[in-house]
């Protein structure tokens, strides 16, 4: 144990033996997560912008007044209709969207023909705001249904007062008594204006709480990776060669090694996570257990990939090389830089593949979505299926000479 710590040791007073080893460890991370932070709060186009409960509409309706629903429903003071797929609807509540309703295709033809019409409508478990997301449906429901009965019963008058000729002339003042009817309804004599606070729990990470994970994975990766320039810089300068003299085991150097490169990573997390909760304001704390599992997964697949770049690589300066576009990569196409959720499908499926995508959602879950130990397990799994994948192969390639 004390050569394990000795090695540990040695390898962290190497690593901060030159000042500006702390620009990159402590400052920028700190400054950067500041920046963009703010930058992500204020920027157009989030759903900051837009303070209505979002959930998404899948319009199967063949006829116009799919489309007629949907528009009453964006007219809504409460909540904010998005047009999607149905095959990206349902992904999108399984990530944790508030509801999604499906219109039927014989949505219209049923209306016009005074019949029965269900709609589908799917929503979180557990979760209250659904509730008034399907009182929004309704009412929009019953604004329609309310202007085919008036259509109707304008029909029924007119046909008293003076037949109509035929049928045609009857189905033009039935769209023409429609048509005034929803006019009413677009400008009636009493309005309802009703203001929403900034919602408290959004499902999708904006501002600092994209920022301060985000950042961490993104510098933590990069004092991780840097454990592979470390190692290359001592087997070519024969440090490791004289440490394999002494009475100790490879075994022995190998842990030493990564528990100072790991402790060096937890410790970096830890400064980004009381800076984030302190200053910042982040939810960090929501589920304590939930949050160490995540750090100690991320950091055992952070220091498993730098030991396996180093066994690759044959210079130090390629070891550099290798640690910037890893590290950077990682970060920008998992989902540190800005959230997954405002992706194509398409491509947050493609990067399921990376292990910073999975160390994105399992932080972004204990952060904005307030999971626990139970819910991120498989992330925390799949990061330890990650660690002993990049660590087997490092093993394999490993030189100490």
């Amino acid at each position: 144990m004390r050569k394990l710590i000795a090695i540990a040791l040695n390898d962290v007073k190497i690593e901060f033996s030159e000042p500006s080893t702390l620009i990159f460890f402590l400052a920028l991370p700190l400054i950067f997560t500041f920046i963009i932070g703010a930058a992500l709060s204020g920027g157009g186009g989030s759903s900051s912008d837009d303070p209505r409960l979002a959930f998404v509409v899948v319009n199967h309706d063949q006829g116009s007044f799919g489309g007629k629903l949907i528009q009453f429903l964006e007219e809504s003071d409460t909540v904010r209709p998005v047009q999607r797929s149905e095959e990206e609807a349902l992904e999108m509540v399984n990530q944790g969207a508030n509801a999604a309703l499906f219109i039927p295709g014989d949505f219209s033809s049923r209306l016009e023909n005074g019949k029965e019409i269900s709609l589908k409508l799917i929503v979180q478990p557990n979760n209250n705001i659904p509730i008034g997301v399907e009182q929004a449906i309704r009412t929009a429901s019953q604004r329609m249904s309310v202007m085919f009965t008036i259509a109707e019963l304008s029909v029924v008058e007119a046909q008293k007062l003076r037949p109509f000729g035929d049928a045609s002339e009857q189905a033009a003042y039935y769209r023409a008594s429609l048509e005034q009817s929803e006019n009413a309804f677009s400008s009636p004599p009493v309005d309802i204006k009703t203001t929403r606070s900034i919602q408290v729990n959004p499902q999708i990470a904006e501002g600092f709480s994209q920022s301060s994970p985000g950042q961490l994975v993104t510098w933590v990766l990069i004092t991780l990776l840097g454990g592979s320039e470390v190692f290359v810089s001592e087997r070519l300068g024969g440090t490791l060669r004289r440490l394999l003299i002494t009475p100790t085991r490879k075994s022995t150097i190998l842990t030493g090694k990564i528990i100072g490169r790991f402790s060096m990573g937890m410790v970096q997390m830890m400064i980004l996570i009381l800076f984030g909760g302190l200053v910042l304001g982040v939810n960090w704390g929501r589920s304590p257990g939930a949050l160490a599992i995540m750090l100690i997964s991320f950091g055992l697949v952070g220091t498993s990939l730098g030991m396996m770049l180093g066994a690759f690589a044959r210079t130090r300066k390629q070891a550099g090389g290798l640690t910037t576009l890893f590290s950077m990569l990682l970060a920008s196409l998992g989902g540190a830089w800005w959230p997954l959720e405002v992706t194509p499908m398409a491509y947050q499926h493609a990067v399921k593949a990376l292990p910073s995508t999975w160390a994105m959602i399992g932080f972004t879950d204990v952060i904005v979505r307030g999971q626990g130990v139970i819910q991120i397990l498989p992330e925390a799994a799949i990061l330890l299926g990650f660690s002993v994948l990049f660590f087997t192969i490092g093993i394999w390639n490993l030189r100490f000479e």
